[in-house]
């Protein structure tokens, strides 16, 4: 009996090993021999070209043609075989209509707010770029859900433009932070409503809608960009019809991405990046493969492309925060990605700052037991937050090593999103503020022309310095701001006025918005990653507007 048994516990490491968990169940955008061999071939640059295009025919016919392709080649087609092939089964158009947001507004009143010319023309010219990046799916798309990889929303939309033509999750919270500033209530609502429409059929939110990115999700925030919605508006009737689905989000990250972390002989719960697909990213399958290939073992490549998987939910593709030397150091090469091990600061934040909100949602509803529920889970998160990932020495929140049990104790953009969310006692607030701008200072973040770095080790990923980012200026300055710290409110000021000068001065040079900017270089664009410079998120940069003008700002 004993022999059996090992026999069956040796099979089951085999078959785990030689598992996969794909990326969604098409066999051409998400799996496959063509998905492999096409991307492979490295006929397209950018992997994501591939994936977006149309098939002209159903997947089956297309599967068909692809099967005759191979045996006709010996199952060795060149690349102008595999170009011919593309080409007639697939198109690059179709998919989307323009739309014009029907509330667009090309003067609402912030306009007026700005006294500074140069910063009013800023504003000026993001407010006109909403109808640019304005979109709405094709009905004859819709009609044919097989031979494309959009997921249908019953919305218009806006996306960050670029190479990115669909959706996003965490970008959308700042994308509607800005159509609520330009007076866009009923296109922020739709955007809410295309979000709870992807809830309702998935459980949870997509990294983007495509069929390719069903394997993960975003920083979850849902439940903040309602909230915004609901200051804006007061719509409390269309908050009743949409709290449960709030609700089942959340639902989906405390049982799909918590683990149980003890310090000091007490458990906590607290939320890591942890994608379960174990196969390559369809939108980036030849780098994947080109990352993960130097791994010695089958199952230590599984690994990395479920780690890199786990990178790109986070929003941060990629950085050294989620890079593990062998002594637990920052690593400065990407097959060291181990995203799982870490325990985010911001991730925690955010999931805090949502559990309060829905609490306070279910208060306004009258819902007093569901109230308390939710109110429960962030006492719990924001003791969590305390006492697992706050650095008293240094008076920051750091990520947390699962493997080592320590303090990652690095400068990261996202260090301060605790401050940000109110993770904290209010008796607090203006002790960790004061302490929070303290270690900005020791960390020279104030010196810099160009905004706060995403952190402080060059390793040539995106995330990383020099390169400053839209998303952690906001979070930075309104936490410094919030905290009602003098000095902290000082240097939320002088952040925030440094990014927008920059952001206006490389506008005024080049009549473009950049997706990232160089830290060290007023008005200089940032690098890695796949874009350099684009027309991106309006929404990003209008918050910064907002707060730079001579009022309080509480969003």
């Amino acid at each position: 009996m004993k022999t059996i048994a090992l026999i069956i516990v040796a099979l089951s490491i085999v078959l785990a090993v030689d598992a996969t968990l794909e990326s969604c169940d098409s066999k051409v955008y998400c799996q496959g021999m063509l998905l492999d061999v096409v991307q492979q071939s490295h006929i397209f640059p950018d992997s994501k070209s591939f994936v977006d295009l149309i098939q002209i025919h159903s997947s089956e016919v297309t599967l068909r043609n692809f099967e005759e392709l191979m045996k006709q080649t010996g199952d060795k087609p060149s690349n102008d075989e595999l170009k011919e092939f593309v080409e007639n089964n697939f198109v690059d158009e179709g998919e989307l209509d323009d739309w014009t947001p029907p509330d667009f507004k090309s003067n609402p009143s912030i306009l007026k707010q700005i006294d500074d010319v140069a910063v009013r023309e800023f504003a000026r010219s993001l407010i006109k770029i909403w109808p640019v990046l304005g979109k709405k799916m094709k009905a004859s798309v819709l009609d044919k859900p097989d031979q494309h990889s959009l997921i249908p929303v019953p919305n218009g939309f806006i996306v960050p433009g670029g190479r990115f033509k669909e959706i996003y999750y965490w970008d959308s919270y700042w994308i509607i932070e800005g159509l609520l500033i330009s007076e866009m209530e009923e296109t922020a609502k739709g955007m809410l409503e295309n979000f709870i429409s992807l809830v309702e059929k998935y459980g949870f939110i997509p990294n983007g809608c495509r069929v390719y990115y069903l394997n993960r999700s975003q920083p979850p925030l849902l439940s903040l960009m309602v909230g915004l919605y609901i200051e804006a508006t007061r719509d409390i009737e269309w908050l009743g019809k949409n709290v449960k689905t709030l609700e089942s989000e959340l639902n989906w990250w405390l049982n799909n991405r918590t683990v149980t972390v003890e310090k000091d002989g007490v458990k906590y719960q607290l939320a890591h990046y942890a994608v379960q697909s174990n196969t390559p990213r369809p939108e980036s399958y030849r780098e994947d493969i080109m990352t993960c290939k130097e791994h010695p073992e089958k199952f230590q490549i599984y690994e990395c492309y479920t780690d890199l998987k786990s990178g790109a939910e986070s929003g941060w593709d990629f950085s050294s925060r989620w890079l593990f030397a062998k002594d637990g150091s920052l690593s400065m090469d990407l097959i060291d990605i181990n995203t799982r091990r870490n325990i985010p600061a911001d991730l925690n934040a955010f999931l805090y700052r949502c559990f309060h909100s829905l609490s306070k949602f279910h208060k306004i509803l009258n819902q007093d037991e569901q109230s308390a529920k939710w109110a429960q889970y962030a006492a719990e998160w924001k003791e969590a937050i305390t006492r697992v990932l706050y650095n008293e020495e240094d008076g920051v929140w750091y990520d947390y090593d699962l493997k080592l049990g320590k303090h990652r104790k690095f400068f990261f953009a996202s260090n301060l999103t605790p401050l940000w969310a109110g993770a904290f006692n209010e008796e607090d607030r203006q002790k960790v503020g004061g302490r929070a701008a303290e270690y900005l200072m020791k960390q020279g973040i104030n010196d810099f022309r160009g905004g706060v770095p995403s952190s402080m080790y060059p390793s040539g990923q995106q995330w990383d310095y020099p390169n400053a980012w839209s998303p952690y200026q906001n979070l930075c300055t309104i936490g410094l701001h919030k905290s009602n710290n003098e000095t902290a409110q000082e240097l939320a000021k002088e952040l925030a006025h440094k990014w927008v000068n920059s952001n206006v001065k490389a506008f005024h040079e080049n009549k473009v918005m950049f997706e990232k900017y160089n830290a060290a270089q007023a008005g200089q664009f940032g690098g890695g990653g796949k874009i350099k410079q684009t027309f991106y998120l309006a929404g990003r940069m209008l918050p910064h507007v907002y707060y730079n003008l001579p009022r309080s700002h509480d969003h």
